[in-house]
């Protein structure tokens, strides 16, 4: 087991290390990824669909039938789902700056939905329905895109449905790890009254480690307008100037949440 558990280590550790600082390549990797263990589990699911009940029992029950449509043909379906669903959600990810919530998950589904809608359609038999009974796929594009966002749409409001049961489950919504390194900034722009701007601080990857090095051109650089920054450039100068009077003092200054998110007032010159 430990050996087992160490090689799963040292590939999680060389992978961290290969997509680190590339984006592209980590969606890229979480699409592949996904995309084999889905194409492992349509095929797995096509195989169950073609066994068939004994004669003279009746027609196959409806999960049989849903699943038919052969192992390769079922493995290429489940692949467009969940690695288009995966990338997607790795791409969400990294747009909003770590953020994880309902919405992102949602969206990744709509995509991860479509695009199954749209595998299946397009290679299915003409004029055979997926479904015993059910409807014919679709064949011409304006009736294939319709039901791609019906199907989207679909998985989207599942999987919020799914992400609303789990947080009642886990006492509510856990914020992202990378919050943390923020909170001193989140605090700062709350005594401010600048918290339209947490977004620009986040994007900038300026995270409370930073803030006692702000200049003027970096705030410039993630568009803060002048005004804001002002404010912003006096607040953390009189935050160097109150941790300087610690240290004159002997006192150990906590350079962080608890001397930035002080209430200090603006100094009129």
């Amino acid at each position: 087991m430990d050996v087992i558990e160490k090689t799963q280590a040292n590939f999680t550790a060389k992978y961290n290390d290969f997509v680190k600082g590339k984006p592209a390549a980590e969606v890229a990797a979480a699409t592949l990824g996904g995309g084999a263990q889905g194409g492992v589990m349509g095929f797995l699911f096509g195989k169950l669909g073609s066994i068939q009940p004994p004669p003279g029992s009746g027609p196959p029950p409806p999960t049989m039938g849903m699943m038919q449509g052969g192992p390769w043909l079922m493995a290429r379906n489940f692949a467009c789902l969940t690695g288009v669903t995966q990338g997607l959600t790795v791409a969400i990810k990294q747009y909003r700056n770590g953020v994880e919530d309902w919405k992102g998950s949602a969206c990744a589904s709509f995509g991860g939905g479509a695009a199954y809608s749209l595998s299946s359609n397009l290679g299915a038999p003409k004029g055979v329905p997926l479904i015993p009974g059910g409807p014919l796929p679709a064949t011409t594009p304006g009736a294939m895109a319709m039901d791609a966002v019906r199907t989207g749409l679909a998985f989207a409001v599942l999987q919020s449905a799914f992400y609303y049961i789990g947080e009642q489950f886990t006492g509510g919504a856990s914020k992202p790890e990378e919050d943390v390194q923020y909170r001193a900034v989140t605090d700062m722009l709350r005594v401010l009254g600048l918290e339209q701007y947490d977004k620009n601080f986040r994007k900038g990857k300026l995270t409370d480690s930073t803030l006692m090095l702000l200049t003027e051109s970096t705030l410039q650089e993630i568009k803060i307008p002048p005004g804001p920054r002002l404010l912003i450039l006096n607040h953390t100068a009189q935050a160097k100037a109150h941790v300087t009077r610690l240290q004159k003092e002997g006192k150990q200054p906590v350079v962080g949440s608890l001397s930035l998110a002080m209430p200090i007032e603006i100094i009129h010159q």
